[in-house]
C-alpha cells in the first residue's frame, strides 16, 4: 500500500472517530492555520453575488488577518463588521469583528463551509479547487443542511420555555427583550424558576451571532445555541455541560 493511499485511509477513520463521517472530501483543509489559510470564494444564496477574499496566518489584535475587498463588504453588508477571523476546529471556521466578537460561524457542510446571516440569507465559503472541480450550488442545498430552519433576529424576542434533555420541560420561562439595536437584547429568567443550573448561570443578555443565539450570563461568560429542525433552540454540545435548550412560547 503506497503511503498517500495510508493516510487517506488514516485520516477518514480519524474523522469518522471524530464524527466528521457524514462530511464528504473536499478540498478544504481545517488541520492547521497554515492550511485553511489562502484564497477562498465566498458566495451567498443562489450564487448572485460572489466575491473572493483571502485568509491569512497573520495574527492581529482581534484574531487573523482577512483580506476583504471593499467590493465585497459593499456587495454583502453582513460583513461591514468583519476585521479578521478564527480557525474554531476541523469543521468551523468564525469571522471575527475588530474586538473580537463572532459575527459569521461557518460550519462544514456538503456544499463547503456554511454561515446564516442576520436575515436568515445563506453564506457558503469555497476554495478555487472546490468551485473547478464543480462542487454543488451553495444554496438549495446548504439551506437543507443548516439543521433547522432559517431563523431572522427580529423573530428572536419573546417567551421560552426552558428544556432539559433536549424537550423536558423545567418549568421555568427566559424572556428576551426586544430592543433598538435588532442583533441583541436584554434577557431574564421568570423569578419561579427552579432550574439550578440556569439559575447559577442567571442570563442577561442575548445577541443574534452567525445564524445562532448566544446568551450571556450576568457574570459575562456565554453559551451558544443552534436551531433545530423541531423549532426549539439547543446549546451546542461542543461547549459541554448538560443538555439545555428551549422553545418560543405560543
Amino acid at each position: 500500500m503506497g503511503l498517500h493511499v495510508f493516510y487517506r485511509l488514516a485520516a477518514a477513520c480519524f474523522a469518522g472517530a471524530l464524527g466528521l463521517s457524514s462530511i464528504p472530501a473536499s478540498a478544504f483543509d481545517l488541520s492547521s492555520v497554515d492550511h485553511a489559510a489562502g484564497v477562498w470564494r465566498l458566495s451567498e444564496d443562489n450564487g448572485d453575488r460572489v466575491c473572493s477574499l483571502q485568509l491569512s496566518g497573520e495574527a492581529t489584535a482581534a484574531g487573523l488577518l482577512i483580506g476583504l475587498p471593499p467590493a465585497c463588504r459593499h456587495a454583502m453588508p453582513a460583513l461591514a463588521n468583519v476585521a479578521a477571523w478564527k480557525l474554531v476546529s476541523q469543521t468551523q471556521i468564525d469571522f471575527l469583528s475588530k474586538t473580537g466578537l463572532d459575527v459569521m460561524r461557518f460550519k462544514a457542510q456538503k456544499t463547503g463551509l456554511v454561515a446564516t446571516g442576520p436575515g436568515g440569507e445563506t453564506y457558503v465559503l469555497m476554495t478555487k479547487r472546490d468551485v473547478a472541480e464543480g462542487a454543488a450550488k451553495p444554496v438549495a442545498a446548504a439551506r437543507g443542511q443548516q439543521g433547522g430552519p432559517a431563523v431572522h433576529a427580529a423573530d428572536l424576542p419573546g417567551r421560552y420555555s426552558i428544556l432539559r434533555d433536549v424537550s423536558k420541560d423545567t418549568g421555568c420561562m427566559l424572556t428576551l427583550e426586544a430592543a433598538p439595536r435588532a442583533l441583541a437584547g436584554r434577557a431574564h429568567l421568570a423569578p419561579a424558576c427552579r432550574d439550578n443550573g440556569i439559575v447559577v448561570f442567571d442570563p442577561q443578555s442575548w445577541s443574534f451571532v452567525g445564524g445562532g443565539l448566544r446568551l450571556t450570563a450576568r457574570k459575562g461568560h456565554s453559551a451558544n445555541f443552534d436551531m433545530t429542525p423541531d423549532g426549539s433552540w439547543q446549546k451546542d454540545p461542543k461547549e459541554g455541560g448538560k443538555a439545555l435548550g428551549f422553545r418560543k412560547m405560543q
